[in-house]
């Protein structure tokens, strides 16, 4: 919107002496006229915008003009950059590019480099989604419908039309919550599943409440049953960072011995097999017969 952009360019130019009308341009992707425009509108506004000609020349702002930022404070910008630029990894659109590169500009050079660091995995495959992640942004944002070609848990390819309501990371992974018309109910959709998203020509008006509804805690999908297990220090840290520390119980010098939650189903067998021998299923017995049953399959894999 143009007055969010008056207002960041007013921002810009209080941190820079002089900037180009190009770089500008390039900076908030728009034409080198509209910039002009802009300026023309500022000055207009009784901001001091000055202009200088040549080579080097380019926008000013006069140095005894005051601006109210404290909404924004240099630290709050350093906050705001740490946190975008911890999704870089996880999946970088053009348009949080953007966003990255107008509040870099905000922030004085002379700042030194925020004290934290936020990175995930580099993944190739989170690139090769950053096609579908745009559709589905665009279709989000404008209220299209959306086709989708899927597989599903069971690794069973589905069509579904979808309204797109919210594009959400959880746990390093993308999912999009949206309303499925085939199934006439919200579904989310895990976005490394998805193997086409086609924009449709009809656009459709959000249900009341749907945001609610997609920022709602998701109920378990399968049953979720409490064991109790024995882990080797060497995974300690995992389960602190995912469980805390309050059932974490010390039995010796190289294991802990504590209670969590997890599927009875393969979701679950799975994530406990990740830990290979650093990891024993102590109760119920129930449980561990499962699992047996599981490994089982998987050896005769093998």
């Amino acid at each position: 919107m143009r007055i969010e952009r008056l207002i960041a360019l007013v921002m810009v130019l209080l941190e820079h002496k002089i900037i180009s009308a190009q770089k500008l341009a390039d900076l908030f992707h728009v034409s080198k006229r509209t910039i002009i425009r802009d300026m023309e509108t500022l000055s207009l506004a009784s901001v001091p915008i000055y202009a200088l000609r040549g080579a080097n020349g380019g926008y000013g702002i006069m140095p005894t003009y005051k601006f109210d930022k404290r909404l924004l404070a240099v630290s709050d910008l350093e906050n705001i950059l740490t946190a975008l630029n911890g999704f870089k990894n996880l999946l970088l659109s053009d348009d949080l590019k953007a966003t990255m590169a107008k509040i870099q500009s905000m922030v004085p050079q002379d700042i030194a480099p925020n004290g934290v660091s936020i990175s995930f995995h580099s993944w190739k495959g989170r690139n090769e989604l950053t096609t579908v992640l745009n559709i589905l942004q665009a279709a989000t944002k404008d209220h299209f419908l959306v086709r989708l070609a899927y597989i599903d848990g069971q690794g069973v390819k589905t069509t579904r039309i979808i309204e797109p309501y919210q594009l959400q990371a959880r746990e390093a992974s993308w999912y999009l919550r949206a309303y499925s018309l085939n199934r006439a109910d919200y579904r989310t959709f895990k976005l490394a599943r998805i193997i086409q998203a086609t924009t449709l020509n009809q656009h459709f008006a959000p249900r009341p409440g749907a945001l609610a509804t997609s920022t709602a805690r998701r109920q378990p999908k399968f049953t979720m049953t409490t064991i109790k297990i024995r882990i080797d220090n060497i995974i300690r840290d995992q389960f602190v960072e995912r469980f805390g520390t309050s059932s974490l119980i010390k039995l010796d010098a190289a294991h802990d011995v504590l209670e969590i939650t997890v599927p009875q189903h393969e979701e679950g067998y799975r994530y406990l097999a990740n830990f290979g021998s650093h990891l024993k299923i102590l109760a119920p017995d129930n449980y561990i017969a499962d699992f047996k049953l599981f490994l089982t399959r998987l050896l005769a894999q093998y």
